[in-house]
């Protein structure tokens, strides 16, 4: 949908609820939200001068299933587990989402160990919850196996992402390099599938997405773990190699240093490599599939392109000095 039209409707929804959000409906301001991890949900900041919301809207069936999921478990999960509370819901003609008080805050380049250490206490808490684990596996969630896990996020992924690319492949990338690409998504698949780490079952529950875009830190220190419409039973090991693996300012993946640190047992921590491998690879491939949608994005669109080109290209000289 296009974004002034979708912006129209967000208007008139919060329009129609401005009392109860404690909003001045005459002086009410509807701002698109960059988000640069992608475009399959769209956001919006809602204000009246006094007071602001964070509107998020899902335009893809899955991926309103799954905020739906995070509606449901709303309360527990900003009481234990750092989520920024919903304070109301949004139904529009094709398109759905939650309303959140708006947070000034930032997202972090690199997180200092403080702060890590409170993320990483967060994280491990949430992997353990059986009470939760319990809950998803009853409302549906397949307790596979790790390869399982890994190829419906990674490899489902991968390959979604190199046909869209294939269509409209930016011009810095030619048909060799997007088969390149394609052959390392492979080889990565099959060296998961053969290995005895990877066939242990992925019944925890996890964020499945918890990289530092997704970190959001006061200017206070409060700091929040946003996105949870990715939760679901899975392998706490991916999170960990999202958590401490690369991003924007450094590609590389999670260090061993940082990998000593994290409490895993032996058969999990063998999973790390291929993981570790895995997130480079993605931030390689993930920055061209945004480049091509950003055609979607006038407003914004050079600047995306531009940074993306920038990621992709850092992420694909560190993955070939590491892995060739």
């Amino acid at each position: 949908m296009d974004q002034e039209k979708l912006g129209d409707l967000v208007r008139e929804g919060i329009t129609s609820r401005a009392d109860s959000l404690g909003l001045d409906d005459s002086r009410l301001s509807v701002t698109p939200i960059l988000n640069w991890g992608g475009f399959v949900n769209r956001s919006f900041k809602v204000t009246d001068g006094r007071v602001a919301y964070h509107v998020k809207l899902a335009t893809e069936p899955e991926t309103l299933s799954g905020l739906e999921r995070w509606r449901s478990l709303d309360e527990r999960l900003s009481r234990d587990y750092h989520a920024p509370a919903m304070r109301g819901w949004l139904d529009l003609p094709n398109v759905a989402g939650p309303i959140f008080q708006w947070i000034d805050g930032a997202t972090p380049n690199r997180l200092a160990e403080g702060p890590l250490a409170e993320v990483s206490a967060v994280i491990s808490r949430l992997h353990l919850d059986a009470n939760l684990a319990a809950d998803l596996l009853r409302w549906g969630d397949p307790a596979g196996t790790c390869a399982e896990a890994y190829a419906s996020t990674y490899h489902e992924r991968f390959i979604e992402d190199l046909e869209l690319i294939r269509t409209a492949p930016p011009p810095f990338i030619g048909a060799h390099g997007v088969d390149w690409m394609d052959r390392e998504a492979q080889d990565l698949r099959e060296m998961v599938q053969a290995s005895a780490a990877f066939q242990e079952p992925a019944g925890a529950p996890t964020h499945g997405d918890p990289w530092l875009d997704n970190l959001l830190v006061t200017p206070e220190r409060a700091w929040y773990l946003l996105d949870w419409d990715g939760l679901a039973l899975g392998d706490p090991v991916m999170d960990w190699t999202m958590l401490l693996g690369p991003t924007r300012s450094d590609p590389r993946p999670i260090t061993d240093a940082r990998a000593a640190r994290i409490p895993l047992a032996d058969e999990e921590r063998g999973r790390i490599p291929l993981y570790a491998r895995a997130s480079l690879l993605d931030w390689i491939i993930d920055p061209l599939a945004d480049w091509v949608e950003a055609e979607h994005e006038p407003m914004h669109g050079n600047v995306i392109r531009e940074s993306n080109r920038r990621v992709h290209e850092q992420a694909r000289a560190a993955y070939r000095k590491i892995y060739g």
